[in-house]
């Protein structure tokens, strides 16, 4: 038998669906009670208003030398960054407070940790929306009154364009009193520089008119005329001492005018010398000068560029439509909500239907007795509404499904193990109150109608029930055959069936499972085997108690009631290993108290119609069909019969 979990495998999409069909009453309890707690905050939140004024923010250029040096790309992510940062100002704290105070929020005498609050609360209730590709901003305010979350909303855009004016005309004035500084200072020292200039020329002597006008000084030409006559002397000396010796006249006479002209020479060379040195100090002083004169000019035009601009807004703010009184809420909205909510409750219910079943180890369907037992279900059981006068007895119901359920287990219970005896059946559970006593009975009625010979015992001798269920009494009976007080044929009693008999438990007696092993129990089933066709053994339930074991070594096999979703498959492994041991031979397994979903198919197998099905799982107190539900005083007996 394999040992793996009867929900570890994965099967057909439509086994999914039969989760969800088994698991119906979660799913629509998640689901109801996550749609009713969403309905239920959903009214129950406060309404929410939203006011909207539509702002115009134009452009800004940049002027001067920083636009003529600026791409068409710069330009315009520079005019993006400076919108964007005007987006921004909207959203800034001094904004908020200056719209609070505007609309007297803010009292005179409140502490900075209120005023920060209530900061806080203005900026939370408003939000920026940039129109694409427009220079159109929409500016949100929201509050639970219309006519406060209209004041808001013009109170801020009144706010921005006032503190985006405050700041330009800060700015300018900064802008002002600096280059007012700069030119003071400025002016200050063009003044040093010319009259550096002045005194120069003053104390130099300097001809302003020659020094103007000549390239070079009147030094540098008579300094060339000399060096020229000194080459044409130096010349002449050295031809005439080539001529002459020692001290002619003519040679003493040339050389006294070389250095002569030497003399002269190396005289107008420092003239020369002192002559550059004062031109290019004079023309240091004039371009310090010159310097200083044109930046002067350059700081007295952009004072006056700014005070032209002073009264001209750089960069234009305008209400395009002022707020008006919101007519509806815009939150909460109920039917999104409601959606969402319905749609998520689905979702989680039908993961928590998953998990359920993922984390549900019992056993509701055949398919997982086979998985978990490895055995095969020989019938489904549904909950049935008992009538008649047998009560439990519904077996015997002409064209009842009730019928229908326990002819199916008598003909699977007939081919089981076609090879091997099956007159001796036990018939037993795990626990109580699974109903193993009601399937036996009906089990029993089945087998008598279809004209064998049959026997039900009840060999439960600490709790008997089958006196009961057919109406019998209960003194005579299987105790007191064994212990010898009363012969068989007494003790038989027949039924309102034919050819059903009914062998009650008899007198209880202070040790069952002596009587059960005793060797007298075994001459006795030998003998009824041969007075019936099948033999139905009611024993105690096999989890917890040695009977069922014990009997089940009598047996021929054993049939193992189930009632689905009670009992972990390990603890029904369990029972079955038990029964396994004791030498017993399992024929199958009934599935007792049944849901409609385990019922569905064998009725369409059986060729009743979905309609005729479904009025089957009628209510208690409906005419043929058996309770789907819990089981009404009196009525469903396998809700409470053993």
């Amino acid at each position: 038998m394999e040992s793996r979990s009867p929900h570890g495998d994965d099967g057909h999409w439509i086994d999914h669906l039969d989760v969800l069909r088994a698991r119906w009453r979660t799913v629509l309890a998640t689901f109801l009670g996550v749609v009713a707690v969403a309905a239920i905050v959903n009214y129950r939140l406060p309404p929410v208003y939203r006011a909207t004024v539509r702002l115009v923010i134009g452009a800004t250029t940049p002027t001067g030398a920083i636009a003529e040096r600026m791409s068409p790309i710069e330009g315009y992510l520079l005019e993006r960054r400076s919108f964007e940062t005007e987006l921004e100002i909207v959203r800034s704290e001094p904004v908020a407070r200056r719209a609070a105070a505007a609309l007297g929020w803010l009292p005179a005498d409140a502490t900075p940790a209120q005023t920060e609050a209530l900061v806080a609360t203005v900026k939370g209730s408003m939000s920026v929306e940039h129109l694409r590709d427009t220079r159109i901003v929409l500016l949100h305010a929201f509050d639970r009154s219309p006519e406060r979350a209209q004041g808001l909303a013009n109170a801020i855009a009144e706010a921005y364009i006032a503190h985006s004016g405050e700041q330009r005309d800060e700015a300018r004035r900064r802008s002002i009193a600096w280059l007012t500084e700069e030119l003071e200072a400025q002016r200050g020292k063009l003044r040093r520089s010319e009259e550096r200039l002045v005194d120069y020329v003053s104390q130099e002597r300097l001809d302003l008119a020659r020094e103007e006008t000549a390239a070079t000084p009147a030094s540098d030409a008579a300094g060339e005329t000399l060096r020229s006559e000194l080459a044409a002397a130096e010349v002449e000396l050295s031809q005439l001492r080539r001529r002459y010796l020692g001290e002619h006249p003519r040679l003493v006479e040339a050389q006294m005018r070389v250095e002569g002209l030497r003399a002269r020479l190396s005289q107008t060379q420092e003239v020369s010398s002192s002559e550059h040195r004062k031109l290019i100090q004079y023309r240091i002083l004039r371009r310090d000068a010159d310097l200083d004169h044109e930046m002067y000019e350059v700081l007295l035009k952009k004072l006056k560029q700014a005070d032209l601009q002073a009264g001209v807004a750089d960069l234009d703010i305008q209400v395009l439509e002022a707020a008006k009184r919101p007519g509806a809420p815009i939150e909460p909205r109920k039917l999104r909500n409601l959606a969402v909510a319905a749609l998520l409750g689905l979702c989680f219910a039908i993961a928590l239907a998953y998990l359920v079943d993922l984390l549900d180890r019992s056993i509701g369907s055949p398919e997982d007795v086979t998985r978990a037992l490895g055995l095969p279900t020989l019938g489904v059981v549904g909950r049935f509404e008992a009538r008649g006068r047998a009560g439990a007895l519904v077996a015997d119901g002409a064209g009842s499904l009730e019928g229908e359920m326990f002819r199916a287990l008598r003909t699977n219970l007939r081919f089981a193990h076609v090879d091997l005896p099956r007159r001796v059946v036990l018939v037993t559970s795990t626990g109580p109150e699974e109903g193993k006593s009601t399937v036996l009975a009906n089990l029993a009625l089945s087998l008598a109608q279809s004209g064998r010979r049959t026997l039900v015992i009840d060999t439960d001798l600490r709790r008997p029930t089958l006196h009961r269920l057919f109406a019998l009494p209960k003194s005579r009976g299987l105790a007191d055959v064994l212990a010898g007080d009363t012969r068989i044929d007494e003790a038989l009693r027949p039924t309102h069936v034919d050819h059903l008999h009914a062998l009650p438990c008899g007198t209880l007696p202070a040790n069952p499972a002596e009587l059960i092993e005793s060797a007298r129990l075994q001459e006795l089933l030998r003998g009824l085997r041969e007075r019936f066709d099948y033999v139905l053994l009611d024993s105690p339930p096999a989890g917890g108690l040695i009977d069922a074991s014990l009997l089940a070594a009598l047996a021929d096999g054993v049939l193992l009631v189930v009632e689905p979703r009670r009992f972990d498959w390990r603890v029904l492994r369990g029972t079955v290993r038990q029964l396994e041991r004791s030498g017993a031979r399992l024929y199958g397994v009934v599935l007792n108290k049944a849901p409609r979903d385990e019922r569905s198919g064998l009725y369409r197998y059986y060729g009743y119609g979905a309609e005729e099905a479904a009025g089957s799982d009628a209510g208690p107190g409906k005419p043929g069909g058996p309770a789907g539900g819990a089981t009404p005083p009196g009525g469903m007996a396998p809700a409470g019969a053993r």
